[in-house]
């Protein structure tokens, strides 16, 4: 068994199980990529796909185990390129970031305006899902990190770094009635046409979370899963929402009115996961400096060495704030 036919296991994957498409990713032909497949089934001793006829279907249990074998090892083996290439003095290597859609267009523009700077040599990849997706890219090695809010325990394989806090706040049209409420409560915004985060991310638990704790149920009109859509949707008056606070600015959001919304909602976390395993390149560590600057390069290493401060395989950290270990 070969890296090459590891790394074509891997790409028929992430290329939605078509093997013409995996073909064309890697400049080869079809009969390559089926013999290279195949080579791996014999090696590993089991069918590693579900097939219909000459279709791939789905993996099957053991198939699911060897692709995160096989892509920490693809994985692996460009850690130790990125090695040797620093021996060079210029880095180069590959980033994959996971994260959800505000994270990606609200808080990582000015990161990743800033790192493209700093190491032009390194790809960049940015792909957005679901917290619960985040995680499992993370895991399987197709994403170095991830960023999001959590939404249940970790798998064993990987640590979350606490990196911010974000607020809500609600956002009206102008002239809305809820401007003049005061104070403002959740009943007075149950009474009003909500528009809101679907239930997939932890925003849309946590705001629907706080009306049904107080026997609130609000009329919703849309289901999104993106802010600039709840944003536009707002701005042409089909109802409220509450949205995360980063997400608004007064002077470009000129068609919206915000709404400072106290504690009537839960603040959320923003955490970076990666694996317990992982190699961090120094382009790595300062990307998570950049994104969480409490994670210093000495502080991340000295973290992960104690456990300190960092989320383990689905158990939390004892300390509600990381107490960071000291340079």
């Amino acid at each position: 068994m070969t890296l090459q036919q590891l790394a074509c296991f891997c790409s028929v994957v992430d290329a939605g199980l078509r093997v013409s498409r995996a073909a064309e990713l890697l400049q080869t032909t079809q009969p390559a990529v089926s013999k290279m497949i195949r080579a791996v089934e014999t090696a590993v001793g089991s069918e590693l796909f579900q097939r219909r006829g000459n279709r791939l279907v789905g993996l099957t249990d053991t198939g699911r185990e060897a692709l995160s074998l096989a892509r920490r090892a693809v994985s692996a083996a460009a850690d130790l390129s990125t090695l040797a290439g620093r021996r060079g003095g210029s880095a180069s290597g590959t980033l994959r970031v996971a994260t959800t859609h505000i994270h990606a267009r609200y808080a990582l523009l000015p990161v990743v305006q800033r790192f493209a700077r700093l190491y032009p040599g390194v790809s960049l990849t940015i792909a957005q899902g679901t917290p619960a997706q985040i995680v499992a890219w993370v895991e399987q090695g197709a994403a170095e990190l991830g960023l999001s809010t959590l939404l249940g325990p970790l798998p064993p394989a990987t640590v979350a770094l606490r990196s911010y806090d974000i607020e809500r706040c609600l956002i009206v049209p102008p002239g809305h009635a809820l401007l003049r409420a005061r104070p403002l409560t959740l009943e007075a915004i149950a009474r009003h046409s909500l528009i809101a985060y679907d239930e997939g991310f932890s925003s849309g638990q946590a705001v629907l979370s706080a009306f049904r704790r107080q026997g609130l149920m609000p009329r919703i009109v849309l289901r999104a899963t993106e802010a600039a859509i709840i944003k536009a949707y707002v701005g042409a008056g089909v109802g409220v929402a509450v949205i995360q606070r980063l997400a608004v600015d007064s002077a470009r959001d000129t068609d919206l009115r915000v709404i400072d919304s106290g504690d009537l909602f839960p603040v959320s976390t923003a955490f970076l996961t990666l694996r317990r395993d992982s190699f961090l390149p120094g382009y790595v560590t300062d990307f998570i400096a950049m994104v969480a600057p409490r994670w210093t390069p000495a502080r991340l290493q000295a973290a992960l060495a104690t456990g300190r401060g960092i989320r383990r395989g689905g158990t939390a950290s004892k300390d509600p704030e990381p107490r960071l270990p000291q340079d």
